[in-house]
């Protein structure tokens, strides 16, 4: 998971949210860019993050408001130092996807990152459904049609990244700073070697081309490619069958048909 963590200079100590994210990322399990108020929203356009954490000593939502408003999609936590009940009702209603105490502890603000940006993915559950594909976050495991695909480490985090975006394109650099989080990065081509590992295991279970390939940008999960068989061939048949109706039609030059209301309304 990318995440940026927006702080002020006001904000100090151990209730810092992004002490606590701080201490995930040393352990791997997050990365994590500190910034400024000033210029976020051009850093969001300009780089791919899976979540912002909105970090501040005394509430103010003007900045969340400004990303709102600029139709910056990325989802938002907002946290500050037990924010009450009224302006936490402000920050949701401008575009939050949700507000914590700053005391929170790391562990739950953890689970609560984690499951926004499974919604925002289109997930609800721990179970990532796509096609004959079963993520389960929870176990680091992919099970195809319930036979599991054997993964490295590495491999499961691609395959998990690419279902939980899977409307985008991912480039190799972001891929790299989700996988190493913060770790020294081996060079690019890594992520070529991972992926083409993924797309020979998949054959195996009968899916050709998991991933499209987009030159130059990174790649996107191709949710069709999991379609299962019987699915495919009865949707094939159908689009078969409703354009050979269309094309038996008789038609005759110079003969307009028209339905019994408009000769009622003839005569």
């Amino acid at each position: 998971m990318r995440l940026l963590c927006i702080g002020d200079n006001s904000t100090h100590g151990d209730l810092r949210p992004c002490h606590g994210l701080a201490e995930a990322a040393v352990e791997g399990a997050l990365s994590m860019t500190m910034s400024g108020p000033e210029g976020v929203v051009e850093t969001l356009r300009r780089s791919q993050y899976d979540i912002v954490v909105i970090q501040q000593a005394r509430p103010d939502t003007r900045l969340l408001r400004h990303m709102r408003n600029s139709r910056i999609p990325t989802p938002v936590m907002s946290s500050g130092p037990a924010p009450p009940p009224p302006e936490v009702a402000e920050a949701l209603s401008i575009g939050a996807d949700d507000c914590v105490s700053a005391a929170i502890e790391p562990v739950e603000l953890l689970a609560r990152l984690r499951a926004i940006v499974r919604r925002t993915g289109g997930h609800d559950s721990l179970s990532l459904h796509v096609g004959r594909m079963v993520v389960s976050v929870d176990r680091r495991q992919v099970r195809i049609d319930d036979r599991p695909l054997p993964l490295t480490p590495r491999e499961y985090d691609v395959v998990e990244l690419l279902t939980l975006r899977k409307n985008q394109v991912l480039s190799k650099e972001a891929l790299l700073d989700n996988l190493y989080a913060g770790q020294e990065e081996p060079h690019g081509k890594i992520i070529d070697v991972m992926v083409c590992k993924i797309r020979k295991k998949l054959r195996d279970f009968g899916i050709e081309d998991p991933f499209i390939t987009q030159w130059g940008i990174g790649y996107r999960l191709n949710e069709q490619a999991f379609i299962p068989l019987g699915a495919r061939m009865n949707a094939h048949n159908a689009s078969t069958s409703s354009a050979s109706r269309e094309t038996s039609l008789p038609v005759t030059r110079g003969i307009n048909v028209i339905s019994p209301a408009t000769k009622m309304d003839v005569l």
